[in-house]
């Protein structure tokens, strides 16, 4: 699959838009649709109590095959690589420099992985702004409710579309730009960002599922 990154800087922080490969999607579809289906493993791995999401179930994601799993992680540490070095281009990246020196190049080996879970939303939930940890965050959109464009096409008729909608934000409001940015979720759609970046996802009305992933990562050497 063809690499199509999208570097968006509408205000300092840059968020990264990507793509996943659709076996990304299902390995990680297939392990929430068992999880999130059976009560016993849902307490299990259940990962709400470290996040301050108002929604259905939030769980850890415990891929077994080591294949699979190689191949998640390859393409998480990838889209950090490639968000670090494009800062990096851009004389940007003060917290590589420090651990690293301005003169060494980064590669997979320095992206480490901390955590990943699986947010699970309904109907009338949302997530309050918040911010992560580490260096790097991210968001992949994994399902939709099957009539949620047909809500999109409504709000989006609305001069403030909200509804389904992540936001971030930094900085505050003044003359001549922009403190925030909205994204519609779409299937695939990866998302990574500066984990101090605040960010809010609006609660939605359309039956059905809203499923993403989140993880973080962190620079090492």
């Amino acid at each position: 699959m063809k690499k199509t990154n999208k570097f968006i800087e509408v205000f300092s922080p840059t968020i990264l838009e990507t793509k996943v490969p659709a076996r990304f999607i299902k390995i990680i579809n297939d392990t929430g649709d068992d999880i999130l289906s059976d009560d016993r493993k849902s307490a299990k791995w259940d990962w709400s109590h470290k996040l301050v999401g108002k929604v259905n179930k939030e769980i850890q994601i415990p891929v077994n095959d080591s294949d699979d799993r190689a191949m998640l992680f390859k393409v998480m540490r990838q889209a950090c690589l490639d968000y670090l070095k494009y800062i990096i281009s851009k004389n940007r990246a003060y917290g590589w420099n420090k651990l690293a020196g301005s003169n060494n190049i980064p590669t997979l080996a320095n992206i480490h992985l901390t955590h990943s879970w699986i947010v699970s939303q309904y109907a009338g939930e949302y997530n309050p702004y918040h911010h992560h940890t580490g260096d790097f965050s991210a968001v992949v959109y994994l399902k939709l409710p099957p009539k949620m464009q047909e809500e999109f096409d409504v709000e989006f008729t609305d001069h403030y579309p909200t509804n389904g909608l992540i936001e971030f934000m930094y900085g505050e409001s003044s003359d001549m730009r922009s403190d925030t940015i909205k994204f519609k979720p779409e299937v695939g759609t990866m998302l990574v960002f500066p984990s101090y970046l605040k960010h809010f996802v609006y609660p939605f009305y359309s039956e059905g599922e809203r499923r993403s992933m989140s993880f973080n990562a962190h620079m090492k050497i």
